[in-house]
């Protein structure tokens, strides 16, 4: 994750969309992702907020201030090493159809509010399968070559992690364990939004 963290935050395609996602100053948000939901401390999300303006800034603190190594160590590599255990659901075969991934998705669900059900916390771990997903369709997600040779070595890195043939039967990845409930949360659309 930790890894995979840094290729996002390094990725100008990637900024564009957390820069269209994230609601600032906010716990809860129905459409976004509440800033207080990221994962970072005050202050790191203070920069970050400023950092968000624009890519030229962004692009100044991870060139040359390790712009990364906080939201990665804070979002990603302390939560992955407290948490109780990081998962995979691996489907029988590599889903292909949107069946497949209704059948995937139902599953996940289950997972999650079965976790839920019994007090633990779960967050999901999906930028690895994404960026194996790309790497092993051929997408060309970022027109950064470096960034696009950086997925590959990821993609090998996951399949070591899972075991040979897993990566492509992976539907959902993420940690679980013990503690206490989120104080910011991204919250579901109404019913009459999703109806609209």
């Amino acid at each position: 994750m930790f890894n995979n963290a840094k290729l996002r935050l390094t990725m100008p395609e990637a900024y564009e969309v957390h820069k269209s996602v994230i609601e600032w100053n906010a716990a809860f948000s129905t459409d976004k992702m509440p800033d207080q939901a990221i994962g970072l401390d005050p202050l790191a999300t203070k920069l970050m907020k400023w950092a968000m303006v624009s890519w030229e800034r962004v692009d100044f603190l991870n060139t040359f201030l390790a712009g990364t190594l906080l939201p990665r160590i804070q979002m990603d590599w302390l939560p992955g090493l407290f948490c109780g255990a990081h998962f995979a659901l691996l489907a029988k075969e590599e889903p292909q159809s949107v069946d497949d991934f209704i059948v995937a998705g139902g599953a996940m669900q289950r997972f999650w509010l079965t976790a839920a059900s019994l007090g633990l916390q779960l967050q999901p771990e999906m930028t690895p399968l994404i960026f194996s997903r790309y790497v092993r369709a051929g997408v060309a997600f970022s027109k950064q070559a470096k960034l696009r040779q950086e997925a590959g070595k990821l993609r090998s890195d996951l399949e070591n992690l899972l075991g040979a043939g897993n990566a492509e039967r992976a539907v959902f990845m993420g940690r679980i364990g013990d503690g206490p409930r989120a104080r910011s949360r991204s919250l579901r659309l109404s019913l009459k939004d999703l109806m609209a």
